[in-house]
């Protein structure tokens, strides 16, 4: 005979178990597990969630959601898509019941972490997180803390990531040490490509304010002021304090039925919005929509929880998401769309410009492709993301494109020019701009309305920025000392000096050794 109070005590028991196995919360910090044969040396992230993950989920809804839909007489694209709306009512429940609303500005809370978190795994990406974080602290001297994430045992380098501990406030994460969002429909993340950066950005980091870099992106100046007003600031108050975000331009645009891009494959389809009943942006033909660039970006993760979700909720449908669009890129304006927060995405008004080598040779381009240019919101140069045949492979010798010329920002025609072959040849460029852009070969630009930067002129002090030429050719300027500012020459000459030091640690070369340049 079991007592009263026993029996109401095993009662009490007995509910709160059943409470545990019909919910889960998502308010405390996910479980994270540490590999025994992992490095000693690598720390686990054990914070996931943004501050406002407020409650808990039905087991029964995760449980439909663990059991992809097949079979039924569907082809592939349509049991994607059967999936894809599935999920969405799930993840939509989801947000609605478990993320608390966050619509002021993070600076009006809780004081909120802020670092910088780069995925990357694999020889030629951690190398390149090691050049890249050596000029950020030793060259532009920042603090920023950083988390770099890498995909699992194959990804993970114990050299490699012993070298990035080495550095000041900076630690590495394996993103597969961390439980897997059950709500969200299941997926191995085994042999992630673009879908591994929004996953890191939702689910890995520890930051609540967060500046995501690809590891082949490079500052050019010290990223800190991105999250905060510098002083003597001429920007009229700072977007990502307003906004929560801020992103970047790709060079491409979609006009109408007009798409203007450096490649077809770069191109979106309007199922990439009407699948989810969001306006195209496009749709407008008087109206350019820019297309995003996603090889830096910042977001305040509490704040945009709710973004968060839906922005892993696309990618995690690779299918068929990214048969509407070229990667990640351009998900997060759809994620902003999906959350009715469209308002709250910001982009950097000012287009990339590009990095240029000079070593083509007839009859290809003789200035080749060397990566992009990104400008924070005063129009000075701020990131040179290594794209394409700019990256930096430390295994082949020799396996890099040095920064040459500079351009100023591409007109969408410059851009169509360039697409052509994926270079420029003598006869389409200029280094004589100042004829036309400077007045009598002073620093006063030709061009009214506009301000000389002084990161972007030539020997006479002229600016290449505004610089539009009367015909085609379109302006260069030099990579030279007499050209560039100090501070730039420095990041440059700094991120070759590791280069050739990486390149040395897997070609078994003896370079001399590397000067990284340092300021102040």
């Amino acid at each position: 005979m079991i007592s009263g109070r026993a029996s109401r005590s095993w009662g009490l028991v007995a509910a709160f178990a059943l409470i545990v196995s019909l919910c889960f919360c998502v308010k405390s910090k996910f479980e994270t597990t540490h590999d025994k044969h992992q490095s000693a040396s690598l720390i686990s992230a054990v914070t996931l969630r943004p501050a406002n993950i407020i409650c808990s989920e039905k087991l029964s809804l995760r449980d439909s959601l663990r059991k992809p839909r097949s079979g039924h007489g569907l082809g592939e694209q349509a049991e994607a898509l059967s999936n894809l709306y599935a999920n969405k009512k799930a993840v939509a429940s989801y947000i609605k019941n478990c993320v608390a609303p966050a619509t002021l500005p993070a600076s009006a809370g809780t004081k909120l972490t802020t670092g910088i978190v780069i995925p990357a795994g694999g020889k030629a990406l951690l190398s390149s997180a090691i050049a890249l974080l050596t000029v950020v602290r030793e060259t532009l001297k920042s603090h920023l803390p950083v988390e770099v994430v890498y995909n699992g045992q194959e990804e993970y380098e114990a050299l490699l990531v012993s070298q990035l501990h080495a550095i000041q406030d900076v630690r590495c994460l394996d993103a597969t040490q961390v439980a897997y969002p059950k709500h969200h429909s299941p997926l191995n993340l085994k042999g992630l490509t673009f879908e591994f950066k929004a996953y890191v950005l939702a689910y890995i980091t520890t930051f609540d304010q967060v500046l995501m870099l690809d590891a082949d992106n490079f500052p050019l100046r010290k990223p800190d002021d991105l999250f905060t007003l510098s002083s003597g600031s001429t920007v009229k108050g700072n977007l990502f304090q307003q906004h929560g975000s801020l992103f970047w331009p790709d060079f491409g645009q979609k006009q109408g039925n007009k798409s203007m891009l450096l490649a077809a494959s770069l191109d979106m389809k309007p199922e990439a919005y009407t699948t989810f009943n969001l306006s195209v942006p496009w749709a407008d033909p008087t109206k350019p929509h820019i297309f995003t660039e996603s090889g830096q970006l910042l977001i305040d993760r509490v704040r945009h929880a709710d973004v968060l979700e839906w922005l892993w909720f696309l990618n995690s449908h690779r299918k068929p998401v990214y048969e509407w669009m070229w990667g990640d890129k351009d998900t997060y304006r759809i994620a902003f769309a999906l959350a009715g927060k469209l308002d709250n995405f910001q982009q950097v008004p000012m287009g990339p410009e590009l990095a240029l080598d000079a070593g083509g040779k007839p009859p290809e381009p003789t200035l080749r492709h060397a990566g992009m240019i990104q400008h924070n919101l005063e129009g000075h140069l701020k990131f040179l993301h290594r794209t394409w045949t700019g990256k930096f492979d430390p295994t082949v010798q020799g396996h890099w494109r040095e920064v040459d010329y500079m351009t100023n920002a591409l007109t969408i025609e410059q851009v169509l020019v360039y697409s052509e072959a994926y270079g420029f040849f003598p006869h389409q460029v200029t280094t004589d701009f100042d004829k036309y852009c400077c007045a009598n070969g002073t620093a006063v630009p030709a061009v009214t309305g506009t301000t000389v930067l002084t990161h972007a002129t030539d020997a006479n002090q002229c600016d290449i920025v505004h610089c539009k030429s009367p015909g085609n050719p379109l302006p260069l300027l030099t990579i030279a000392p007499s050209n560039l500012a100090p501070d730039l020459r420095m990041v440059l000459r700094s991120i070759d000096a590791m280069f050739t030091s990486l390149q040395a640690q897997f070609t078994q070369t003896t370079p001399s050794q590397p000067v990284v340049v340092t300021q102040g």
